[in-house]
């Protein structure tokens, strides 16, 4: 994995994304719980990089759903 992804908030937004298309597809509820719980640790991955990357405020710009100051 490239170093700049680390800091990248949609990258791991995508990554949970994905997670969640996988478990909604999953028939076992035990795997459909392992893939949501790895989609909700993607979720605190998306959180520690908009840390890093300016305090969050150059990844919350990107969203619709954050409001702009």
């Amino acid at each position: 994995m490239p170093a700049s992804h680390i800091n990248d908030p949609d990258h791991w937004r995508q990554r949970a994304a994905e997670m969640r298309a996988l478990a909604n597809d999953m028939k076992e509820s035990s795997a459909r719980e392992t893939m949501l719980r790895i989609a909700a640790d993607y979720d605190k991955l998306v959180a520690r990089a908009m840390l890093r990357t300016d305090g969050g405020k150059k990844a919350d710009a990107k969203r619709p759903d954050v409001p702009q100051s």
